[in-house]
């Protein structure tokens, strides 16, 4: 028995689950992931966006510009790393340089910051790799990058400190209601039984609102890919580059990430199947034309991973937030896409009132008197000096144990990420970076499965890179040469 179940841990459903903690309810979170981030975000831009290409009165509108402002506050709270670089919106002819007008009345009425257009020249002095096409651009100084995977985590352990409970690996299956109130709902792992159901499924989110007989809405798949550089391009530009917006979009944007990674993309491809998340040479070509048109030195040689995405994406192109009226007790939080992830976090503050507006009957919002804000991420040692790494591996021996040699990840913080909840070599990966460098886990994926398997007291063949049937081994080499034999 639960007070609230949230479908979908994504940085919607993670934020909101934060938020609800602060209230002594029993909250909790369900995904049939395997590890944090999954879906949409793990795989999109990392933009913590100024607010100046959402239409006034739409809800993207309502929620950018604040959860902007909450991004830049809390990203000390939660120990997450936001590169608060601004960001550029490039125009090449007049036509572009008339919507760049458009966009910088749209950043006025939604209240975002400093919004201002420069010219070309002006932009090139402190991005000298750009165009020289470039004609105009506008500039957003609080626009900024994250790294979506430590917020997500930051989000979801901050949640969890604070009471909330996580269960990954558990799909939800359908709603369970009565006298068209909600009870619940089922998954593959039971019922999870609760008076108020949240809806933050992302992709999945129109699928999941039918179970509640809302077909107000529809979700379109959209992918988006993706290169990503080696961190040595990171040089190559410091802000946040996007093309002039079109229907399809905004476009090929370019960017450095709060990594140091340079990184372009998303198409906008709209597909039926919500878990493709394949390359196609068709969407990295027009990825590759859109970041050269930006910068046309842009390294592809130094590409050490491609990936993509799919976002959820509205007919109506805006959010879908709304408490229904039948069944009781359900609350759609859906097609959050650009600007989600910017979003999320006012979203949340928006659930909270909406919930106690509602549902007071429901729940009780007692104030939680031991809600604790702050959240320690695991130690970066590779951004430590000489002194900060010589502390902890006096303390800790295994900090002085490189596993992962790209991105300088110990075995400290690898023990770490296990005691955190990690179970599977990606999700090492999405807590400490190991696996994110140059050689993408060639070098250091036996060693995070080896100290898994050891930790975890499985055998080594029942290690996975995911979840599921994600097996790194499947037996012993002897076995299968004695298989062959008979």
């Amino acid at each position: 028995m639960y007070d609230i179940v949230i479908i979908g841990s994504g940085i919607t459903g993670s934020s909101i689950a934060r938020q609800l903690s602060k209230y002594k309810l029993r909250i909790a979170v369900i995904d049939k992931a395997s590890e944090l981030p999954a879906g949409a975000s793990r795989a999109n831009s990392s933009m913590i966006h100024g607010g100046f290409d959402d239409k006034p009165g739409t809800m993207k509108a309502k929620f950018c510009v604040p959860g902007n402002k909450l991004w830049h506050r809390l990203k000390d709270t939660l120990d997450v790393h936001l590169d608060e670089c601004g960001s550029y919106v490039c125009a090449f002819n007049d036509d572009e340089v008339r919507h760049l007008e458009v966009l910088l009345q749209q950043g006025k009425a939604n209240g975002s910051p400093g919004v201002e257009i420069i010219s070309g020249d002006k932009m090139r002095e402190k991005e000298p790799n750009v165009s020289p096409g470039i004609v105009a651009a506008l500039w957003s100084p609080e626009a900024g990058i994250i790294n979506n995977f430590e917020a997500v985590n930051a989000m979801i352990e901050s949640a969890q400190i604070n009471g909330a409970e996580l269960h990954l690996e558990t799909v939800a299956t359908g709603l369970i209601t009565e006298g068209g109130n909600v009870r619940g709902v089922s998954t593959s792992k039971g019922d999870f039984l609760a008076p108020i159901v949240i809806n933050a499924g992302g992709v999945h989110s129109g699928e999941i609102a039918s179970w509640a007989g809302d077909t107000s809405f529809r979700i379109i798949p959209t992918k988006g890919e993706y290169f990503l550089l080696d961190r040595s391009t990171g040089g190559t530009i410091t802000s946040f580059l996007f093309s002039c917006p079109s229907k399809a979009g905004k476009g090929v944007t370019v960017l450095r990430t709060a990594e140091g990674n340079l990184m372009a993309g998303p198409t906008a491809t709209e597909q039926l199947d919500p878990e493709d998340r394949s390359t196609t040479p068709e969407g990295l070509a027009e990825v590759l034309k859109g970041a050269r048109r930006l910068v046309p030195n842009f390294p592809v040689n130094m590409n050490i991973t491609t990936f993509a995405g799919v976002r959820a994406n509205t007919e109506s192109g805006d959010f879908e937030i709304s408490a229904l009226k039948t069944p009781r007790g359900f609350v759609n939080v859906a097609g959050i896409k650009s600007p989600g992830f910017t979003s999320a976090p006012a979203i949340a503050e928006y659930i909270a009132e909406l919930l106690q507006e509602e549902f007071a009957d429901l729940a009780t919002f007692a104030p939680n008197e031991k809600f604790i804000p702050e959240h320690r991420n695991i130690p970066r040692f590779l951004y430590m000096d000489m002194a900060g790494r010589k502390a902890l591996a006096e303390n800790d021996p295994a900090y002085a144990q490189i596993v992962c040699r790209c991105e300088t990840v110990t075995e400290g913080q690898v023990l770490e990420a296990i005691r955190r909840g990690a179970r599977t070599v990606s999700a090492v990966k999405m807590m400490t970076r190991a696996g994110t460098g140059r050689c993408q886990g060639g070098f250091c994926c036996p060693r995070v499965a080896e100290i898994l398997s050891r930790e975890l007291g499985i055998p080594l063949d029942q290690i996975t890179r995911h979840g599921g049937e994600s097996r790194l081994l499947v037996g012993k080499t002897k076995e299968f040469l004695l298989k062959g034999a008979v």
